[in-house]
């Protein structure tokens, strides 16, 4: 039966447990309920290179030697992080009682990192100095070589490759040259576990070997420091209150004065002077309607047709005679109503559009969508009166959408769009159907020209027949599609 493995069951658990944090950190950061604002804000990597002086405590007189290796750290807050370190490292024994050996040790650890100058906060601005502490659990694999000629003890002897585990221990400083680069000093100890524990120098002894490792350290952050901070043991956890503090104290204090008493403050009000009782818009600026260039509270007519000369009191002069001496009359309104009435030409005319085409409204619809809108009953309800007031003419019904799938898609969208609006005037409003031409366009005649999605182009429109045009056939092929504007549809 295999032996239970200690060491190595709690680097596993720590390595599992840290990999669900992660996880869960981020499905939290997913969380469309979560807030905006985060005490630890996202930061960067960091990744580094190290090299130092490698020795042994152990039975025999051991030469220390060197060692090298690399690292990934990962700020979990601002004070602790986790780090994941590869080791090389060589050990060489001149022992004139015992006889000379040399070791070849590899191993991968993970650790804990603690930066013990990130529990005072009383300062504000970016860490200058990271004194931390540490403690990890490693496999390790080594081997010792011991020389054929110079063996004194016959205890001393040649151990092929054997793996292990340990647990490390150390403490480092680290000093920040700038936000990409910092360099460090560490020391650590390894201590090995197992019945392999004492053979680190070839020679047994029931008395366990333990390694030091101390290195200088070159460290660099890596990632888009546009999005992300620095790692947080090398920021202040005060820094995040102080700079929203400062940030506050800058604004602007809300001021709700309103010298003109015009309903807009003055600190967005861009007329302060508003005459008393003038009506204005959002921006506090006098009302002047129809811009005739009379301002509506001294118009007399505050809707003048566009295009005319208007007097001093803002009354258009569009109505004058040659000598310009009176108004127009109300029979004289009223002969002028109905001269364009009796040019009005009904859809088995062939003639010209009517005046019904100044009050069809358009339809809008939602993306994929061809179900009419609550918010456009009203519009349609227009349509309807606009038709009962006027029973010699039919109205032409065209659909249109935007430009964000393929043509047959949106062909068959738009004949269904102008379909929904055709049959919500015949069931709702009990208009006859040959009095509605149904047309459709797809993506053509575009009001806003873009290929993106765009409600404005998502619609159908309402026009007079005027006697040529005729209802369109649904889409050849297919009666619906499936799928998405990748897939062609």
């Amino acid at each position: 039966m295999a032996k239970f493995n200690f060491p190595l069951a709690c680097l596993l658990a720590i390595f599992i447990s840290n990999t669900c944090f992660s996880q869960n950190d981020s499905s939290q950061n997913n969380n469309s309920a979560a807030p905006n604002y985060s005490a630890t804000p996202p930061s960067m990597w960091e990744i580094g290179i190290h090299s130092g002086v490698f020795s042994d405590f152990s039975d025999i007189n051991i030469q220390p030697g060197f060692g090298v290796g690399g690292h990934l750290r990962k700020a979990i807050d601002y004070v602790f992080s986790i780090r994941g370190e590869g080791f090389f490292g060589q050990l060489n024994a001149e022992d004139t009682q015992n006889g000379e050996s040399q070791t070849t040790f590899f191993a991968i650890s993970f650790q804990l990192l603690a930066s013990i100058n990130n529990l005072k906060w009383n300062s504000v601005g970016t860490r200058k100095v990271n004194l931390y502490a540490l403690g990890g659990l490693g496999i390790n694999n080594f081997k010792v070589e011991v020389n054929p000629k110079k063996i004194f003890n016959p205890n001393l002897k040649r151990v092929p490759y054997k793996i292990q585990t340990d647990a490390e221990v150390g403490a480092g400083i680290a000093f920040r040259i700038s936000d990409r680069f910092n360099i460090g000093v560490e020391s650590k100890m390894m201590i090995p576990f197992g019945n392999k524990a004492d053979k680190l120098d070839g020679l047994d002894q029931d008395d366990n070997d333990v390694l030091n490792y101390s290195s200088v350290r070159l460290n660099f952050n890596i990632g888009n420091k546009e999005k992300l901070s620095e790692p947080l043991y090398w920021v202040n956890p005060m820094d995040v209150i102080m700079n929203d503090i400062s940030e506050l104290k800058k604004r602007s204090t809300l001021d709700f004065t309103d010298e003109d008493d015009d309903g807009v403050i003055d600190l967005i009000d861009q007329e302060l002077s508003t005459p008393e009782g003038a009506a204005v818009d959002t921006r506090g600026v006098t009302l002047d309607s129809d811009e005739d260039g009379v301002p509506d509270y001294k118009d007399s007519e505050p809707y003048s047709p566009p295009g005319y000369s208007v007097d001093e009191n803002g009354v258009s002069k569009a109505f004058t005679t040659p000598e310009g001496k009176r108004y127009a009359t109300e029979e004289d309104v009223q002969r002028i109503v109905d001269d364009a009435l009796s040019n009005f030409k009904t859809a088995g005319g062939g003639g010209s559009s009517s005046l019904a085409d100044w009050f069809l409204p358009m339809i809008h619809f939602r993306v994929d969508s061809y179900a009419i809108r609550e918010a456009d009953y009203g519009h349609l309800a227009n349509i309807a009166n606009v038709l009962k007031s006027n029973p010699g003419i039919q109205v032409v019904v065209l659909g249109y959408t935007d430009k964000t799938a393929s043509t047959p898609y949106n062909d068959l969208l738009s004949y269904n769009r102008a379909k929904a609006a055709v049959d919500h005037l015949v069931k709702i409003h009990h208009i006859p159907r040959n009095r509605l031409i149904l047309n459709y366009g797809g993506e053509k005649d575009a009001l806003v020209p873009t290929t993106g999605s765009s409600l404005m182009n998502r619609r159908v429109e309402f026009k007079v027949a005027t006697g040529q045009e005729l209802d369109m056939a649904a889409p050849k092929g297919a009666k619906t599609f499936s799928g998405n504007k990748d897939a062609g549809y």
